[in-house]
């Protein structure tokens, strides 16, 4: 280096500190903390199962026990240079991939000098566990109503387990169901006054038209079979519609809402069956009648009404046949004796996946059904 240039750079320097100590004087250290800290545009959830190596806001369905962990991902704006990915993943995968494979966009982590964000966590849950009560033929989808429930137990940091159980008592305490989440971004000075804010997709969003503006949602089934998909609407509201819709327009194939029926008709489908979501009425004309009509006597055993010494047996019935009364609908799921075990009698101790005005839960069937029941067989 030749003498001048090596007075430049001394010359260089000095100036440099001279104008950060000018800075320091004039703002101080706060106000350029504050100043330098990226400005935030955009918060998103994302979730990622154990082994994924890009977390993404694509709707998560995953089987129970599959450890899933939220993420809070904001875009921010530095002092210099283009808005960027923030959060404590590398990589994130923010728009749906189409018909390309998905695309990952790098994620830093948030400046350590800058004011560092908190998020706040909200459960995005049905605003009542029945809606729809006057049976409006004009109610849609997106009267379908949710809202925010602030999860204080959960902290302020950037990620969280995947925790999908309601916080509302009209619903079943399950380890699977449906839930959306929502985050809050906050920014605050050294006082604690709000710099900044920025929230993800809400309540508001939930019947957004694009994907991307929606809040995140989590869908944990109980298993592989259709009795396992079933319980993964647990956590939605009992929601007659009773327009008649394409399927993929339909609140349970949206995972927003629905009635037993349409929740079975939609695990179904998931599996692969060719059902037509229907009504209760119609069941008579577009699904098997396996017993016309039976009734729960004193003994607690099912017997034929046409034949009131015949038990009904599941040699005649099986799990996944539906027991109605009227638009009271439910599924049953398997066989319980008086002392736990099967003993192959339809009896008021076998359980059925129902509920009557009210969410998804698993109850006995002579909780529910005790006469003028018709069973159906709907799908194969």
């Amino acid at each position: 280096m030749t003498g001048a240039r090596a007075r430049l750079l001394r010359l260089l320097l000095i100036a440099s500190t001279c104008v950060s100590a000018l800075l320091i004087v004039v703002f101080g250290v706060p106000q350029l903390r504050a100043y330098f800290t990226p400005r935030l545009q955009r918060a998103w959830v994302v979730s990622a199962e154990l082994g994924d190596a890009v977390a993404s806001s694509m709707p998560r369905e995953t089987l129970a026990g599959t450890p899933v962990t939220l993420y809070a991902v904001v875009q921010a704006k530095p002092w210099a240079g283009e808005p960027r990915f923030y959060g404590t993943v590398s990589s994130v995968q923010i728009e749906p991939p189409g018909l390309s494979a998905p695309s990952a966009q790098p994620v830093l982590p948030w400046p350590s000098w800058a004011y560092q964000p908190e998020y706040l966590w909200f459960k995005v849950e049905p605003e009542v566990p029945f809606d729809n009560p006057d049976f409006d033929i004009d109610f849609s989808v997106a009267d379908i109503r949710y809202r925010d429930t602030y999860t204080v137990s959960w902290g302020f940091d950037a990620g969280h387990a995947a925790d999908v159980s309601p916080t509302g008592d009209a619903y079943p305490d399950w380890d699977v169901g449906t839930m959306r989440f929502m985050t809050r971004a906050v920014i605050r000075n050294r006082s604690g006054a709000i710099l900044d804010r920025v929230t993800s997709p809400g309540a508001d969003a939930v019947h957004a038209a694009a994907l991307g503006d929606r809040p995140h949602l989590v869908s944990v089934r109980g298993g592989d079979d259709v009795f396992g998909r079933m319980q993964a609407f647990a956590g939605l509201p009992y929601v007659p519609i009773l327009q008649k819709l394409p399927a993929a327009q339909h609140p349970a194939s949206l995972f927003r809402g629905g009635t037993v029926l349409d929740f079975w008709i939609a695990a179904l489908r998931a599996g692969g069956q060719d059902v037509d979501f229907t009504s209760w009425e119609e069941l008579p004309t577009v699904a098997e009648t396996v017993v016309a009509d039976m009734f729960l006597a004193r003994d607690g055993n099912y017997y034929f009404a046409n034949d009131p010494l015949r038990a009904v047996t599941f040699d005649v019935v099986r799990p996944g046949d539906l027991l109605a009364i009227e638009d009271h609908v439910g599924v049953l799921y398997e066989d319980r004796g008086p002392g736990g075990a099967g003993d192959g009698i339809l009896n008021r101790w076998d359980r059925l996946l129902g509920a009557y005005f009210e969410p998804l839960r698993d109850i006995a069937l002579g909780d529910a059904f005790e006469a003028d029941v018709t069973v159906y067989r709907l799908g194969d």
